[in-house]
């Protein structure tokens, strides 16, 4: 197991879709990534506009 990545196992009903699940998980995360870590805001849309 590598140190730069996280297993997340969550209790989720049947009725939610997967994918809705992981993008709320991913909104929520990088949210608070950003409070947490102003820079990385720059930094992603400089990346962004040099793609």
């Amino acid at each position: 197991m590598k140190p730069d990545h996280i297993h997340v196992f969550v209790d989720v009903p049947q009725t939610a879709a997967s994918c809705d699940v992981l993008r709320t998980f991913k909104d929520i995360s990088a949210i608070e990534l950003f409070k947490a870590f102003p820079q990385l805001i720059q930094f992603y849309r400089m990346r962004y506009f040099m793609v």
